[in-house]
């Protein structure tokens, strides 16, 4: 009974799923997948001696014989004879034969449980180092296309006309004076177009067809060359 209990408790945490054929470790009431990256006997051999680093087996205790760790473990006592082998090359655990596996030396599964603690993190550490690397070089990349995507709009704009509107003001006794912009058939006498009317301090931006000319408006009109003395002739022309 006291075996069985010394048993269970090596093997808590640790459980073997026969449909993935992972071991994986349980933490409360969930478990996280571990990738296998060493063979199933060093995890073993780890679990048995974090276990024995932890307080949970006592130094100089029987844990139990490889068919019963084969066992509960559900592995072949290959695997478990090869588990105990490296533990007691390490210092940790001693055979005897006729009686049992013993634990011979806690502080030696200390340091064999913080240096497999110290690999781990420094493994995952370069792993991150090397996708940080990776998302940079995909940044840089990234960066380089839009500067020269930048370039290549900076070049088409260069050769792009700016276009500046002129400035007309509808003066006193306009015939166009209270007519709307539809009526006056600005566009097809002047060939220019209408984008803003300042009326004093305010702006009318995209003046509609139904805007109506008032003394004073000052028109902002974009067109061809001499749009704007063709403007001004047309908003003085008794002809309007």
């Amino acid at each position: 009974m006291y075996h069985a209990q010394v048993l269970l408790s090596i093997t808590k945490g640790l459980c073997y799923s026969q449909t993935t054929n992972m071991h994986y470790f349980q933490v409360g009431d969930s478990a996280m997948s571990e990738k296998i990256e060493t063979p199933v006997y060093a995890k073993i051999a780890l679990d048995i001696a974090g276990k024995i680093a932890a307080g949970e087996l006592i130094e100089g205790e029987r844990i139990s014989g490889r068919s019963g760790l084969a066992g509960l473990y559900q592995v072949s006592p290959e695997t478990i004879r090869r588990s105990i082998q490296l533990l007691e090359d390490i210092g940790i655990v001693k055979t005897r034969a006729g009686s049992g596996i013993y634990i011979i030396s806690r502080e030696q599964a200390k340091q064999y449980a913080e240096r497999h603690k110290v690999m781990t993190g420094f493994r995952e550490i370069r792993e991150e180092i090397r996708e940080l690397i990776r998302q940079k070089e995909v940044i840089e990349a990234r960066i380089t296309d839009l500067i020269e995507q930048l370039e290549e709009q900076a070049g088409r704009l260069q050769n792009i006309r700016p276009v500046y509107p002129y400035e007309v003001t509808v003066p006193a006794r306009s015939p166009l004076i209270g007519k709307t912009i539809n009526d006056s058939k600005f566009w097809q006498n002047t060939g220019g177009t209408i984008v803003a009317i300042r009326r004093g301090n305010t702006i009318f931006n995209s003046p509609g067809p139904y805007a109506i000319f008032l003394e004073g408006d000052v028109l902002l009109i974009t067109g061809e060359t001499g749009v704007d003395s063709r403007s001004k002739t047309f908003l003085s022309s008794n002809e309007c």
